[in-house]
């Protein structure tokens, strides 16, 4: 089956005229990464887990390297998000509890 030309044209303008907006239903609060030293002050304060206590847990949800660690806000909570890769070559983003060290996610 060949397409004729109007019908790129045709396809194109029916999205061109009537854009969707994309809406995620799982959308969570935004995530805003803290400097070093905001998350040194949050980790001497108690108010999260020390980033290699995050790192063991992200290490043993998605088994890899460790290749970043950072503590965000997430609403009013905080968050690690530590990205791993594993040897095959493919990367993971595990986001973590900053108080507990749970896993909330793994992408």
């Amino acid at each position: 089956m060949t397409m004729t030309p109007v019908e790129p044209l045709l396809a194109f303008a029916l999205l061109a005229s009537s854009p969707a907006p994309i809406v995620r239903i799982d959308d969570q609060a935004p995530i805003s990464c803290l400097s070093s030293d905001e998350m040194r002050d949050a980790v001497a304060d108690g108010r999260v887990i020390q980033p290699a206590e995050a790192s063991r847990h992200a290490r043993h949800a998605a088994p890899g390297e460790v290749v970043r660690i950072r503590l965000c806000r997430q609403g009013e909570e905080f968050v690690y998000v530590v990205t791993t890769l594993k040897r095959d070559g493919k990367v993971a983003r595990v986001t973590l509890e900053g108080q507990s060290g749970k896993v909330a996610t793994i992408r």
